[in-house]
């Protein structure tokens, strides 16, 4: 999932969503064919234990350790941004405010005070909508990023079980 050059908007966060989506179902059938596979060899095992294929039953637990650590550190650096992004946006909001705050005391009328009043209040909004989308992309690719190791273990395991 890349970062578009621009503002991005919520047609942005609908296709980020659907990817997510996508590769969501992609990787649920990804894993139900490796479950398939698994406990064929689980039966295969029980039957013939000798012939059992201890190699892959050996893989099992680490791999799915290695993946979700390597989920956990992605996790880990982009809460790290997510918290960069959240801060800046909350002193720009708190920036805006105090500017707002001033233009509204240096009002000499009541009709320039509620001109400034409605100013604010349309740009607070237009910053809300704003930030609501980009607070949904950081998600997203939160998502996509912890998500990734998982899938890169599912399609080896996927090729390699084939």
């Amino acid at each position: 999932m890349t970062s578009s050059n621009g503002p991005e908007t919520i047609s942005h966060v609908i296709a980020a969503a659907s990817e997510n989506a996508g590769r969501s179902s992609d990787l649920v059938i990804a894993a139900s064919q490796i479950v398939a596979k698994r406990v064929a060899l689980g039966v295969a095992a029980a039957v013939d234990p000798l012939r059992a294929d201890h190699a892959e039953f050996g893989r099992m637990v680490p791999e799915k350790m290695e993946a979700f650590a390597a989920a956990g550190m992605a996790m880990l650096g982009q809460s790290s941004d997510a918290g960069f992004e959240i801060t800046r946006r909350a002193s720009d909001e708190m920036m805006n405010a105090a500017s707002a705050t001033l233009e509204m005391a240096a009002c000499s009328n009541p009709m320039a005070l509620a001109e400034a009043q409605s100013k604010f209040a349309l740009s607070l909004l237009d910053r809300a909508a704003a930030n609501m989308i980009a607070m949904s992309m950081l998600a997203l690719r939160a998502h996509d990023a912890a998500m990734a190791p998982i899938r890169e273990r599912v399609e080896a395991n996927v090729e390699r079980l084939s």
